[in-house]
């Protein structure tokens, strides 16, 4: 096999926003097939590449996810790359980014066993609401969004939360409700397409119910997005950054997405075989 695309026994044909890579690598003359990438059927010394997709049950077994990945790293070409895969499940690498410049949504980070006074940081940041989120998370998975009023409450569900993973908590974005999260994805380092996404969590409010192309027009947005890349320092297959406004008007990141985010692929006609060309280039 050329390519293995890895998905989670769950989705064993890839989702339908991604599953155009696979008749773009196979125009390429490609043998690409879906692939569990826990199958413990799997030879992958038998595999010439495998690219991580839809893997989206890691994020409940990161250490098991984290061990395979640095396993079959040394038994074909893996991308992304093992090192990247484990920086980024854990959202500890906002910070680094941050540190290096990166205007990331303010975030309290609280540790593993550990407790915040969710009253008293709203009253000194002046937040209207938070949300509170594992470090260790996807899909709005026990993503949580409580209003001024509910700090106590708040403050209890921290406490309930950080007994088993460090947590996030930061302030609510109202500008989600109308605008969502813009996306800037590239390939091989290069700008693909940016998608406009509505809320993750379910139950927030939002202008709007499905992901959609856009054309980038903000062009610091855009060179936010180049910055984020750059912070990262080294060559990716694929890369997602998310970005939203805050509530002052300011873009700034949410997340870089470099291990199995959706690349949205079926809402731009080119997007497939630009991702298929940039892998063929790396066989």
């Amino acid at each position: 096999m050329d390519v293995a695309v890895l998905t989670y026994a769950d989705l064993p044909e890839l989702d339908a926003f991604d599953a155009p890579l696979l008749p773009a690598l196979k125009a390429l003359g490609l043998d690409a097939r879906p692939v569990v990438w826990d199958d413990p059927t799997v030879d992958f010394r038998t595999v010439r590449m495998a690219v991580v997709r839809t893997t989206w049950d890691s994020h409940l077994r990161r250490d098991t996810f984290v061990a395979w990945a640095q396993k079959v790293g040394r038994l074909t070409k893996l991308h992304n790359p093992a090192d990247v895969l484990r920086w980024n499940t854990h959202k500890f690498y906002l910070r680094e980014l941050e540190a290096k410049g990166i205007p990331v949504t303010p975030t309290v980070w609280v540790e593993r066993g550990g407790t915040l006074d969710v009253g008293a940081l709203v009253k000194s940041r002046g937040w209207d609401a938070v949300v509170l989120k594992p470090a260790v998370s996807a899909g709005a998975l026990k993503t949580h969004i409580l209003p001024r009023a509910e700090a106590a409450a708040a403050t209890q569900l921290v406490t309930e939360l950080a007994a088993e993973c460090e947590l996030m908590v930061q302030p609510y974005l109202t500008a989600f409700e109308t605008e969502g999260e813009r996306s800037y994805i590239s390939f091989d380092g290069a700008f693909s397409h940016a998608v406009r996404r509505p809320p993750t969590l379910k139950s927030a409010p939002r202008g709007f119910a499905q992901p959609t192309v856009f054309t980038p027009d903000n062009r610091e947005e855009s060179r936010l997005a180049e910055r984020v890349l750059e912070a990262i320092g080294q060559p990716l297959l694929y890369a997602r950054v998310d970005v939203a406004t805050d509530n002052e008007g300011v873009s700034r990141l949410q997340e870089v997405e470099v291990t199995e985010p959706s690349l949205f692929l079926s809402l731009d006609p080119e997007a497939p075989g630009r991702l298929a060309r940039a892998i063929a280039a790396r066989l």
